[in-house]
């Protein structure tokens, strides 16, 4: 029985040794056959991936160069350096259509009630913002008309203001009490504005 079990142990060790050689080779068969269908699309990513990383360092650029004005700005008029005056500023009869423009921390609607720094702006009798540059924008106020602004002192921040709609409300914080001042009458004189523009259509909605 003993001269039986030797005998068999060779052919079975080595039938076992076969099929596992052969299932290294079908796995690393079909691994190759999977990526070289994931080819062409490797290299279309590989191509995009260089244009990412073009775009990054021109947008680093851009974002230095900005820095670079703002920090000569501050250096210019040191009294005021948390911002530009010419933020404060605002006009309802700028030929782009833009009243007023600038950064505001904006208060999120969710249960957690974050702040987070967007670029706001009026236009076209809208409160819009964006969270960069080129980035679509997004409306908060469709129509100033229907809406109110007020200061908010009774909140954990300071320089704050709500603009009110019919259907919600939009808490906002400025960098400085006259930047605040500022985006309120800009909120103002747009909602005046868009009256003068167009009552009848209004009051006829």
């Amino acid at each position: 029985q003993i001269n039986v079990l030797q005998a068999k142990k060779k052919f079975e060790i080595l039938d076992a040794m076969l099929s596992f050689m052969h299932a290294q080779f079908t796995f690393f068969q079909q691994g190759y056959s999977l990526l070289h269908e994931l080819d062409p699309y490797m290299k279309k990513l590989a191509t995009e991936l260089d244009q990412l990383v073009i775009d990054s360092a021109v947008e680093k650029r851009e974002m230095e160069h900005k820095h670079a004005l703002i920090q000569q700005r501050s250096l210019s008029s040191p009294q005021d350096f948390s911002y530009d005056d010419s933020k404060v500023e605002f006009n309802v009869d700028a030929p782009n259509g833009v009243v007023m423009e600038g950064y505001l921390f904006k208060r999120a609607s969710n249960a957690f009630k974050t702040w987070n720094r967007r670029w706001f702006s009026i236009q076209n009798s809208q409160l819009v913002y964006q969270k960069k540059l080129k980035d679509v924008l997004t409306v908060v106020v469709e129509d100033l008309r229907l809406c109110t602004v007020k200061p908010c002192e009774d909140i954990e921040r300071r320089f704050c203001f709500e603009v009110v709609s019919p259907t919600k409300s939009c808490m906002l914080q400025a960098d400085s009490e006259k930047l605040r001042q500022a985006w309120i009458q800009a909120v103002q004189a747009s909602i005046a504005s868009a009256y003068r523009e167009s009552p009848d259509c209004f009051y006829i909605e």
